[in-house]
């Protein structure tokens, strides 16, 4: 079990300055970084009009945390690789790895604002989800390749390259042989450079929510899965779908939560009383800002509710419908034992935890990763090793 950080740039109030939002990530990276924390892991998202989500490239934002951080994984949740040309997106990843030592991590993502795909890239419009997978399938295939290869060729439906028909130019006389067809001197091969620090490939993930057919592609294309707010037996049922996957394209055994990640609002305070003083305001104006899906993202697998309060919770989800299902809020004592008990539920690799929202004062956060750092982590770190002992002994 390891730990780690999402983070984002916000501010609802549009009046600070965009450095001083920076630099205020920078600490928390700092800070996650001393601490131990395994990953701080970045979005992508474009034209925030809300002030909510204001981070349209993490792998240049990565580039500058990789730079002030010695040990700390640096995530990508999600690179959202169908607004990005392929070729550019694997020659910045494989830099980005180059600059951080082998500390990326790359999450991919497919995009879910139309705002986004209709102005950067309008054949991946998540609206017309064939189409998005199309383009987010062909740009993976592109980037695995050109990072796993020194030199490669790639032809799907929406790419191919080296593009076809390119002989020679001022600067390019293309007569290297492992280049070049030795009939037509045309270009049939590319190198990117430089490849990444880590090789073959840096570890890989996707970003997934519900989708069956997104948790296969990732497991056939040996990529972990990483998850928001699903509840933990709704996320024990979609773990099943992507082992079983996993060892059905791979032929080997995987053992269940391996390659996972889900990400978890999280607060840490003297009690819960006191999380929810501090914490609760920003926390379910942000899910309510983001309720297009409704309530159903929450519920157990065959849970039902009651179609008047699904309308109620479609107009406005409370804390104490999602308290349970989705949060670790509370105190010290509170947190371990609801971390304890997700985990034997869903034996997930990686919990991320989300420990701020768009109003939260940034002091807030600081607090909270501290009784995280110093407090539950530690609990945590010493029952999972004891409870693995215990386990190994007793095989």
């Amino acid at each position: 079990m390891r730990f780690g950080i999402s983070q984002n740039i916000h501010d609802i109030s549009k009046a600070r300055p965009y450095d001083q939002l920076v630099d205020e990530v920078r600490e928390v990276v700092a800070y996650c970084d001393q601490k131990g924390f395994a990953n701080v892991w970045l979005p992508e998202h474009h034209f925030s009009i809300w002030g909510r989500e204001m981070l349209p490239n993490p792998i240049l934002f990565a580039a500058d945390l990789a730079a002030r951080t010695k040990s700390i994984r640096i995530g990508l949740s999600a690179a959202i690789v169908t607004f990005w040309h392929p070729l550019r997106l694997a020659e910045d990843l494989a830099m980005l790895d180059q600059m951080a030592k082998g500390r990326l991590d790359i999450g991919f993502g497919r995009g879910n604002y139309g705002l986004e795909a209709t102005n950067l890239n309008p054949a991946a419009d998540p609206n017309d989800q064939d189409a998005n997978f199309r383009v987010f399938e062909d740009t993976v295939g592109v980037v695995k390749a050109a990072l796993s290869q020194r030199i490669f060729s790639y032809k799907g439906p929406v790419y191919q390259f080296p593009a076809p028909g390119f002989r020679a130019d001022r600067a390019h006389t293309v007569d290297d042989p492992d280049y070049v067809d030795p009939e037509t001197n045309e270009l049939v091969k590319l190198s990117v450079i430089p490849g990444p620090y880590q090789r073959p490939l840096p570890p890989l993930w996707q970003v997934v929510s519900e989708s069956p057919r997104s948790m296969r592609y990732a497991a056939e294309h040996d990529m972990g899965i990483i998850m928001w707010r699903p509840t933990a037996a709704t996320l024990k049922h979609r773990l099943g779908i992507y082992r079983d996957a996993y060892e059905e394209f791979h032929g080997k055994p995987i053992a269940f939560g391996a390659k996972t990640a889900i990400v978890r609002d999280t607060f840490v305070a003297e009690s819960e009383a006191e999380a929810r003083r501090i914490a609760e305001g920003p926390l379910m104006e942000s899910l309510n800002f983001a309720n297009w899906r409704g309530p159903r993202i929450y519920l157990d697998p065959g849970e039902e509710i009651a179609p008047e309060l699904e309308a109620d919770l479609k107009r406005e989800i409370t804390y104490d419908f999602v308290r349970d299902r989705a949060l670790f809020f509370g105190s010290v004592d509170e947190v371990v034992e609801k971390i304890k008990a997700f985990y034997e539920v869903t034996r997930m690799e990686q919990i991320i935890f989300k420990c701020t929202w768009p109003g939260l004062p940034h002091a807030h956060q600081m607090n909270c990763l501290r009784l995280l750092a110093e407090e539950v982590l530690p609990r945590l770190t010493a029952w999972h090793r004891d409870r693995f002992a215990k386990e190994s002994a007793a095989e």
